[in-house]
Parts: C-alpha cells; structure tokens; sequence
C-alpha cells in the first residue's frame, strides 16, 4: 500500500511539472512574439544620413572601401537608380546592400585634386517605400580637402521634376547636347536646387523637366540662364533661377482679351486686379507675368514702372518680371535651335492669393537681385 501511495505522488509530482514547464515555455514565447501595433501611426519619416566610415572622407585611395549608413532599414530595389557618382566622367562604384548600410568601393580613376560626391538621389526609399525629400550628398577625395564652392538657385513654373545639368567649362549648344553633364541636382519639394562642393571654376547650366542617358532632352521642356558663364571663382552663386511652364502659348491670356462670357447670371466668373510698381535695371519692353498651373496673364510695365492686372480669376499665383527683348510677350527660355539663352527675369518672393473681387495692391518692387553669396 506504501509503495503504491509513493508511486501515485510520484506520478502528481511529475504531471505538474511538466505543466509548469509548459506555462513557462507559453508565457516565454508570447513575450519573445513581435506583435504588430495595431491602430499605430504608419512610418512616413524618410531615410535621413547617419554618417559614414571614414568619417571624413580626406585622403581617400581608389577602390577603398567607404560605409554608408542610414537611419532606416532600405528598400534593396530603389537602391539601384539611386546612386551615383559627381563628377561622371568617373567609374562607376561598386556597392553591397546590408540592411541600413551600404558599403561602396570607390572608382579606379580617380583624379587628383577633385572633389567627388556620391549622391543619393530621390528615389532612394526605406522597407516601407518612403523616399528621401532630397539628395544626399557624400563627398570625397583624394586631396587633404574639400571644394567648397556652391550654386543654388529656383526653378520656377508649372511642373512635376526638374533636373539641374551642370558642365565644367563654357560648352557650346552642340557640346551641351553630346556631352554628359559634370554634376545633376534634382529639384526639392520646394522646387529649389543646390549644387555643393564644386571647384573654383567656369560652369555651363542647363534646366531640364526630365533627364537620362537615353533621352534628347532638347525635344522636351529645357531653360537655359539668361548667361551663357556662371564663375565661382569669385564668390558662390546664389538666385541662379529657371523657368519652365507647362501652359501652350495658347492659353497664355493677354488681360484685354479674357473675354468670358456668361450664359447667366449666376455663371459671371468673379476675378480680381492686382496693381503696383517696380523698379529695377530692365529695359522696356518689361512685362509682368502672373501664373499659376491653370492661367497664365501677361501686362506690359508702363514707363513710370506702374502697372496693372485686371480680370484675374481667382487662385494661387506666381508673380515674375522680365524683360521681353523680342517683345513677343512670352518669357522665352533659349532654344538649342535658335542658339539663344533665356530672357532674363525676377520672382516675387511671395506667392499672391488672388480672392474673388478683390483689388490687391503691391507694395514698391525692386526686383533686381545679386547673384553673389
């Protein structure tokens, strides 16, 4: 009876722990388990640069190898398309994904006394597909430092993207068409650009809406600058603007001619004036240009420098100067064919909202601006 009573303990003691072994190994796992917040925030916050090993990329060798490394896990795909080298006419880098590094080799032939960068342009995204806002530039060289100088400027008018192609040297129209650009910098979410580390040099500049070894960008939308030499060998070069407008010159109004009519009374298109006065260095003809991505007003400065705008239905609009030397009232961007470059103009640095019958008057405009920083 004894070893009967020491047997059937023996069995209880042993059942019960093997359930506690089981509890445990239960209330282990679950916590071990990654759960999906649910009802959480998605994370839209785009890749940002951490830093990179070296730190200070001064002194480089060809070939060495460089780490890359971003505050976010990437999306391996969009790494591809998304990384290059300035300037280009360099090798290309070899690269290995590893999660939120990127580890580079550095090209063959790189050149004394150059200033490199590679740039992580805006189609690199993170696991979740978000995409970095703006380029993200890495320099290096091979020298004891850096090329500091810098030009960055706007690019104006009614468009999804722009590409900034940047040449050392004054290149001719031809050479601009058959020679890759030294530098490209894409346009930010406020359509703006900044070009960093360049030499003290003379450059040759050209704004294009889309860009790509394959593509005759002189078929599609391009600007010139109204200067056929930008130097930073003085100084660095600020307001070095562009325009480019998606409107035909057919529905570019002159204000005379808006001619709506009205089938009702209820259907009279309610509009607004704006009014003021400039004074600057153009020569007349000037012409002021109101636009937006919808309608576009072109007025003739008086010669007291007042001027007035009337019939403008109302919107967000982009208010420009410029002097229309062929007095053709267009703002003529260069043409490739005609061997031009662009009328020169000036932006208001403010957007206007134009509200239904309402008279905006401007204060005084000097509208000529330094290109020096």
């Amino acid at each position: 009876m004894i070893n009967r009573r020491k047997k059937q303990t023996f069995f209880h003691r042993y059942i019960n722990k093997i359930f506690l072994i089981l509890a445990i190994v239960m209330v282990l796992s679950n916590c071990a388990s990654v759960m999906n917040p649910e009802g959480g925030p998605l994370d839209e916050s785009p890749p940002s640069l951490v830093g990179t090993q070296p730190e200070i990329l001064i002194n480089v060798k060809p070939e060495q190898k460089i780490t890359i490394r971003l505050s976010e896990y990437l999306k391996e795909s969009s790494i591809k398309n998304a990384i290059n080298i300035f300037p280009m006419h360099s090798d290309k880098i070899q690269y290995e994904f590893r999660g939120d590094k990127i580890d580079v080799w550095l090209p063959s032939n790189l050149s004394k006394n150059t200033t490199y960068m590679i740039v992580l342009n805006t189609t690199l995204a993170d696991e979740h597909g978000v995409e970095i806002k703006t380029d993200i530039s890495i320099p290096f060289t091979s020298d004891s430092v850096f090329d500091s100088s810098t030009i960055k400027g706007t690019v104006y008018g009614d468009f999804d993207h722009a590409s900034i192609l940047l040449w050392r040297g004054i290149l001719d129209y031809e050479s601009m068409l058959s020679t890759d650009p030294d530098y490209i910098a894409n346009t930010t979410s406020d359509d703006s650009y900044t070009f960093k580390y360049l030499p003290s040099d003379n450059f040759s500049i050209l704004a294009v809406e889309q860009y790509g070894s394959n593509i005759d960008y002189s078929k599609g939308r391009y600007a010139f600058y109204h200067k056929n030499l930008l130097s930073t060998k003085e100084t660095n070069l600020k307001n070095i603007d562009f325009f480019l407008h998606q409107i035909s010159d057919s529905e570019v109004l002159d204000i005379d001619s808006l001619g709506v009519v009205a089938s009702s009374e209820s259907d009279i298109v309610k509009t607004a004036d704006i009014s003021g006065v400039v004074k600057g260095k153009f020569l007349h003809p000037i012409k002021m240009l109101l636009q937006n991505s919808s309608h576009s007003y072109v007025q003739a400065v008086n010669l007291d420098g007042s001027y007035t705008i009337n019939d403008i239905i109302a919107g967000e609009y982009q208010l420009l100067i410029y002097e229309d030397r062929n007095n053709n009232n267009k703002l003529d961007t260069g043409s490739f064919l005609d061997k031009i470059q662009s009328e020169e103009f000036y932006a208001y640095s403010d957007s206007l909202s134009c509200r239904s019958n309402w008279e905006l008057e401007l204060p005084l405009w000097k509208y000529q601006q330094e290109i020096a920083e």
